[in-house]
């Protein structure tokens, strides 16, 4: 996951609104609060905080891959992240049990959280959401930033 991760962050990096701080090289959350405080200092009327719950766990497979499709080509390359997305998840317990869960590949939803590549995945997908705030005009209606 790694190597891929390597291979695929500067392709999707490019594309990345700069309104996207979170998990990308050279960005963090405190860079994020200075931009929202210097939007504010700018006279910026509105500030829109959102958390969004089990986002890594809410994902959908398809619309994701839709959006690593649309810059790479390579089959094999989509077929390996489509088998990183479907794996099962095992966990061991407080008493050293094992347990193995299907959940994602059942559901069609979600990646998995701590693995390399997943939140170049999430920022991905989150890329979606930014672009359509745009589209649909609500960062003008509004009068904020999508961060």
């Amino acid at each position: 996951m790694t190597a891929a991760m390597l291979v695929l962050e500067p392709i999707f990096e490019a594309d990345l609104p700069p309104e996207q701080y979170a998990y990308r090289p050279g960005r963090n959350a405190q860079q994020a609060v200075v931009e929202v405080e210097a939007q504010l200092f700018r006279g910026q009327p509105e500030v829109v905080d959102a958390d969004l719950a089990n986002y890594f766990g809410s994902i959908p497979h398809a619309e994701l891959l839709k959006s690593v499709a649309r810059r790479i080509v390579d089959r094999r390359v989509l077929h390996l992240i489509k088998m990183w997305l479907e794996c099962p998840v095992e966990e061991t317990d407080d008493r050293e049990r094992k347990t193995r869960t299907t959940e994602a590949r059942d559901n069609r939803r979600g990646i998995p959280q701590g693995s390399p590549i997943s939140p170049l995945l999430a920022n991905l997908y989150m890329r979606r959401f930014v672009l359509g705030w745009k589209m649909l005009g609500l960062e003008r209606s509004l009068g904020s930033l999508a961060s």
